[in-house]
């Protein structure tokens, strides 16, 4: 081949080809000539240094007679650096030595690997900064990566944690194998638990738990090499909820179960009642004998002293597997288990009686009290955990009106409180036609501004013979007939009408009404036509309506429920969670349900002036709500000094006796007009 033939084919190549003469470019084809914006007759014979960028002139000089390829920046005629590759070679060409050279354009590759070079230096800023836990693992689940908050948890140096197998160091021994296993053999086939939380050890000993978000890496071929975890330090969240959840359901005075988590062992029972027939159990009522003497002469603390003794008592006479709760004040209910016999559980009233009728000694005091006790055996006929606690408190009041200290088991007989409730059934059954029940309406006040924002309304029956009946003498029974479900819609309807009218006359339009809604409302099918019903009829906004559920209603697991607040949602209408931290699981179904606001519960409230605990707890509720975006009323406001440490806790809204009573629709209506405000 002709010399001028290769010098074509060499200006045709994609790869700039030189030749250096005592370092003059001696030959250059045109691809190299165009790398640096010249042409071939413009760089012959000119130095090869003054293409190269200055500060790189060194290395060109030492690695010149170098078979290494190395990348430097060129000097583009416009002024422009570019990033090539050199590969050169000292060779020998008409008897003088030479320098023979291929120069590459690999700017676009420099400064790809130069950019993300950089963005995984920022990706890497912001995992060290970043006050999550994060953590690299390799395929055997040795530590790649871990950034400071993950050596602040663990308490470890940072090369004491690099390479180091993440199970066997900060995995609880018990679990290391397994969790091992699952890691090994999940990761591949993309069945590792990618959502979980797990149990750390860290160097003092102490197990945290951490919520983990894990994800697989993969390599430049999609193979899994590896994988990323996010986590979160869970622990305090976790302690504080269990123990909000564990004072929702025990008695803060003595420790026993509380009245909710009674009714919900109970509720077990009978369902295994239903189940089984080869055993029996049984419920018993006790109430303190003349614990109101004890308690106005000797006070409260010795009292309660009492109480708690008391409670011990209970408990040593029953067995392990029994059920010793307080319901209130001074009455306890037992759950016996598995009774035999119906004599098994005179023979427990009998041991009670005697172990509660021991002297006590109270504050340098010798006292003496006792028990009376109501019994009612457990069986398949009973519906509702209600209904058998009823069955024991009829026994046990028919033991107080024969003289106390007794126990009586309840029988057939005592139907005397059936006719009543039955006569009070018919009356309840009428009351709607007569146009007997009224609202009373109690103002709900904003703690930031000190005005009234609103207005629970609250359900009352003049009775034409009886007067005013209590609501919890009618309520219960309502629910239980279903007669809650019309009086509930005309309780709605009216106390729309009524707000719409106040709006209107006061000139307030965003004050708003609650409206307590019981299960029977919420899961019935006409909820929301009536809601939506009532609404047009009355012109008042979705916005200016809160309806009021109980955490009870929560637990009942019926799907319509959850439909039934997201339409409600929808429409604008608010919904609040009445007596919060009262029920069963309350936490647990937060995140389930569209909740507005949560009331606080009144025997919360009710003690935060007392004991750091219950401040503890109404302060737990407060973070509680704001992390989850939900407002707060705090029920059951008795005294200024509630009121001061709520509103120095920052909750947003407060009710209750101290502010004001429920009052009739016409003082309400007065009170707005007085513009009464009840600022700091």
């Amino acid at each position: 081949m002709r010399p001028e033939q290769i010098s074509f084919l060499l200006d045709q190549s994609i790869a700039g080809v030189y030749v250096l003469s005592g370092g003059r470019i001696a030959w250059v084809n045109a691809r190299a000539a165009e790398l640096v914006g010249c042409s071939a007759e413009d760089l012959m014979g000119r130095s090869f240094l003054d293409y190269v960028y200055p500060p790189d002139i060194p290395l060109v000089r030492e690695k010149t007679a170098s078979d290494e390829p190395y990348v430097v920046r060129a000097v583009h005629r416009d002024g422009r650096l570019i990033h090539v590759e050199l590969h050169q070679r000292v060779t020998q060409l008409d008897g003088q030595e030479v320098i023979t050279g291929v120069v590459l354009d690999v700017d676009a590759r420099v400064r790809a690997e130069a950019a993300e070079r950089h963005s995984d230096r920022r990706l890497r800023d912001v995992l060290e900064t970043t006050q999550f836990l994060a953590l690299l693992l390799d395929m055997q689940g040795r530590i790649e990566f871990c950034n400071d908050a993950v050596l602040r948890l663990a308490g470890y140096q940072r090369e004491e944690m690099l390479g180091q197998d993440w199970f066997e160091l900060c995995v609880p021994p018990e679990q290391r194998e397994v969790r091992r296993n699952g890691y090994v053999e999940g990761l591949p086939d993309g069945t590792l638990n990618t959502h979980d939380e797990r149990e750390v050890v860290i160097r003092s000993g102490e197990v945290r738990l951490v919520e983990w978000n894990v994800v697989p890496l993969r390599d430049a071929d999609r193979r899994v090499c590896g994988s990323a975890a996010i986590g979160t330090d869970v622990t305090e969240r976790r302690r504080a909820a269990e123990k909000l959840l564990h004072d929702a359901f025990h008695d803060p005075l003595t420790g026993l179960p509380n009245r909710a988590l009674f009714i919900d062992r109970l509720e077990h029972r009978l369902a295994l009642e239903k189940r089984r027939q080869d055993t029996m159990f049984s419920v018993l009522f006790v109430d303190v004998d003349r614990f109101k003497v004890i308690n106005d002469s000797l006070g409260h603390v010795l009292g309660d002293q009492l109480l708690v003794e008391m409670g011990r008592r209970l408990v040593s006479c029953v067995r392990p597997g029994d059920t010793v709760a307080r319901m209130g004040g001074d009455e306890f209910t037992i759950l016996l288990e598995d009774v035999p016999e119906r004599s098994e559980a005179r023979d427990v009233a009998d041991r009670l009686q005697e172990s509660l009728g021991l002297p006590y000694w109270l504050g340098g005091h010798e006292v003496f009290s006792g028990a009376s006790i109501g019994i009612a055996h457990g069986h398949g006929a009973y519906a509702q955990p209600q209904d058998i606690l009823r069955d024991a408190d009829i026994a046990l009041y028919r033991a107080k009106a024969r003289g106390r200290g007794r126990w009586v088991e309840f029988d057939a007989s005592m139907h005397d409180r059936a006719v009543a409730l039955l006569r009070l059934e018919t009356d309840l059954r009428r009351a709607l036609l007569r146009e007997e029940f009224l609202l009373h309406y109690q103002p709900v006040i904003s703690l930031r501004t000190g005005r009234i924002t609103g207005a629970e309304a609250l359900l009352r029956w003049q009775h034409p013979e009886r007067g005013m009946v209590p609501p919890m003498d009618f309520i219960p029974l309502a629910e239980e007939t279903g007669l809650i479900v019309p009086i509930g819609a005309w309780v709605l309807r009216e106390a729309c009408r009524q707000l719409k009218q106040w709006q209107r006359r006061a000139g307030l339009p965003s004050l708003e009404v609650s409206v307590n809604l019981s299960s029977g409302q919420f899961q019935g099918p006409g909820l929301l036509t009536d809601v939506a019903e009532v609404l047009r009829e009355t012109g008042l906004s979705p916005r200016s309506l809160r309806l009021e559920v109980t955490e009870s209603l929560l637990m009942e697991k019926d799907p319509q429920i959850a439909r039934n607040m997201t339409e409600l949602r929808s429409m604008g209408v608010r919904i609040d969670l009445d007596d919060f931290g009262t029920g069963y699981s309350s936490l647990a179904y937060l995140h389930q349900f569209p909740i507005d606001t949560l009331k606080i519960d009144r025997s919360f409230v009710q003690r935060i002036g007392e004991t750091e605990e219950a401040l503890e707890i109404v302060n737990t509720i407060l973070a509680l709500a704001q992390g989850l975006d939900m407002e707060v009323v705090a029920e059951g406001v008795e005294n200024e000094r509630q009121l001061q440490i709520l509103r120095q806790l920052r909750c947003g809204y407060a009710q209750g006796y101290h502010l004001s009573r429920p009052m009739e629709g016409g003082r309400f209506e007065a009170l707005l007009g007085e513009g009464r405000s009840w600022a700091a």
